[in-house]
C-alpha cells in the first residue's frame, strides 16, 4: 500500500452533520435500551422478586454500549466505504505502540491519582464504585472484566476516537478535534465530579489514536485503565485489612 492509500484510508469522509445524526442516533439508541432494560428488570421481579434490579440492569447498560458502533458505521463506512480499516482498524507499528502505550497508561494512572488528591481536598464526588452491580465474588469481576473492559472500550472507541475525534480533526484540526471529542466523552460519563479527569483521558486516548494511526491502541489503554479499577476494587473489598479496615 503506497502513501496516497493510506492517507485516503485515514482520511474521514464524514460530515459535521454525519457526526450530528450519528450522535443522536447513538445517543436515542443508548436511551431506547436503558428503557427495555428497565422493562425487563420490571418483567424479571415480577416472575422473581428476589431478583436485585442493578444486578440485571447494569451489565445490560454496558452491554448496550455496543450499540454504540451502529452510528458510527451507518454514517461512516456504510455511506461512504472505507469499510472498518477507516475506523481506525489498522494494524499499528508494534515498537512504536508499545512505547506509547507505557506512556499513556503511566499519564492516565497520574491523572488518576492527582485527580484522586484534588478529590479529597474540594470533597468533590468521585465515580460510583459499580462493580457490586455486576454480581457477587468472582464470577461478578468477571462480567464486569467483559462488559466494562471489553465491549465498553471497543464501543467507546470506536465511537469517540474512530469516528467523532477523526472525523473532527479531518474538519477543524487535530486539536479542535481533540478539545471536543473529549469534552463529549466526558459529558455522556454524566458523574460532575470527574468531568475533568475523563475529558484529559479523553485526550490522551486520542493522542494514542494519532501517533500510532489504529484503534487497536486506545482501546487497549481503555481495557487496561477500566479493568485495572475492577480489579483494584475487588481486590480492597476482598481485602478490607489491606485499606485498615
Amino acid at each position: 500500500m503506497d502513501e496516497s492509500e493510506r492517507d485516503d484510508i485515514r482520511r474521514a469522509p464524514w460530515t459535521v452533520r454525519d457526526m450530528v445524526f450519528g450522535g443522536l442516533a447513538g445517543l436515542g439508541l443508548f436511551g431506547l435500551g436503558l428503557v427495555l432494560a428497565s422493562v425487563l428488570v420490571l418483567l424479571g421481579q415480577t416472575v422473581a422478586p428476589t431478583l436485585p434490579s442493578p444486578a440485571v440492569l447494569m451489565p445490560m447498560v454496558f452491554a448496550l454500549e455496543a450499540m454504540l458502533i451502529l452510528p458510527a458505521w451507518w454514517w461512516g463506512p456504510r455511506k461512504y466505504g472505507g469499510g472498518w480499516q477507516s475506523l481506525g482498524f489498522r494494524v499499528p507499528p508494534a515498537l512504536k505502540t508499545l512505547a506509547v502505550f507505557g506512556v499513556g497508561l503511566v499519564v492516565i494512572l497520574l491523572i488518576n491519582v492527582a485527580w484522586g488528591a484534588i478529590q479529597q481536598d474540594l470533597g468533590l464526588e468521585g465515580q460510583p464504585n459499580v462493580l457490586p452491580l455486576f454480581g457477587e465474588g468472582i464470577r461478578g469481576l468477571l462480567v464486569a472484566l467483559f462488559l466494562g473492559g471489553v465491549v465498553a472500550p471497543i464501543a467507546e472507541e470506536v465511537f469517540f476516537r474512530g469516528f467523532l475525534y477523526a472525523g473532527m480533526r479531518d474538519r477543524w484540526g487535530m486539536i479542535w478535534g481533540l478539545v471536543v471529542s473529549s469534552v463529549i466523552f466526558s459529558v455522556v460519563h454524566v458523574v460532575p465530579g470527574v468531568l475533568l479527569p475523563i475529558a484529559l483521558i479523553g485526550v490522551v486516548l486520542a493522542l494514542a489514536y494519532e501517533m500510532t494511526d489504529s484503534l487497536w491502541l486506545p482501546i487497549a489503554l481503555h481495557s487496561a485503565l477500566n479493568s485495572l479499577a475492577f480489579i483494584g476494587t475487588y481486590i480492597a473489598q476482598s481485602n478490607p485489612e489491606l485499606l485498615g479496615g
